[in-house]
């Protein structure tokens, strides 16, 4: 399967690179500094863009089957709207392209998820990851939401960086406890693992380890 990945470059995204060429697909890698994947594969091609630019997405899909988002929004990052503005566009264009399959980044609490967690989370989350961000990932979810393609959006906790185990929890009705996190390395094999499955289509799984 030929796979497009955004937000390629960051950790997650580096990790799905790497974890899709290992189980054969093609890749295109899009990321406004592609050349910081130093990977090297015969079927990787890297795509330079911005997705705020809805022309270079749109470049960018034609001809692929699927799409993941790992777009995220880093601790210590500015406050922006380039989550929800970026996927926005990326739905778009797989929706001109007739590319129905997308999986999509969010995260715990994020947007109206946030309500239904337990009270201290509820008051601890938006201190600690920033509300905006929180809000941001809402919208972004919403757009996945009122697409009409063939979505699924993983929620996870708190991410970390460890090596890959393969092993992780994933479901609509899983609750992760305040202390639960997942490996951004098994986030990227769970992100992978709905490709060609699609257990979770149109639904908001939460995914830890």
């Amino acid at each position: 399967m030929k796979l497009i990945i955004f937000g390629s470059n960051g950790s997650t995204g580096l990790a799905l690179v790497q974890q899709a060429l290992q189980r054969g697909h093609d890749v295109v890698a899009f990321a406004r500094q592609p050349e910081d994947l130093k990977i090297s594969h015969p079927h990787l091609r890297t795509f330079k863009g911005d997705v705020l630019d809805l022309a270079a997405v749109r470049a960018a899909v034609a001809g692929t089957d699927a799409a993941i988002s790992a777009l995220g929004v880093r601790m210590g990052q500015a406050q922006s709207t380039t989550r929800s503005q970026g996927t926005s566009n990326i739905v778009q264009a797989l929706t001109e392209a007739g590319v129905r399959n997308f999986v999509s980044v969010s995260t715990v609490g994020a947007g109206a998820h946030l309500q239904t967690l337990p009270w201290i989370a509820r008051f601890l989350l938006p201190k600690i990851v920033g509300a905006w961000r929180l809000e941001e990932a809402g919208r972004q979810e919403d757009i996945v939401r009122a697409s009409k393609l063939d979505w699924t959006i993983l929620r996870p906790p708190r991410l970390v960086d460890a090596p890959v185990t393969g092993r992780y929890q994933i479901g609509t009705t899983l609750a992760s406890g305040f202390g639960a996190k997942i490996s951004r390395a098994d986030l990227a094999t769970a992100l992978l693992d709905q490709i060609g499955t699609w257990k979770f289509v149109r639904a908001t799984p939460t995914v830890m380890g």
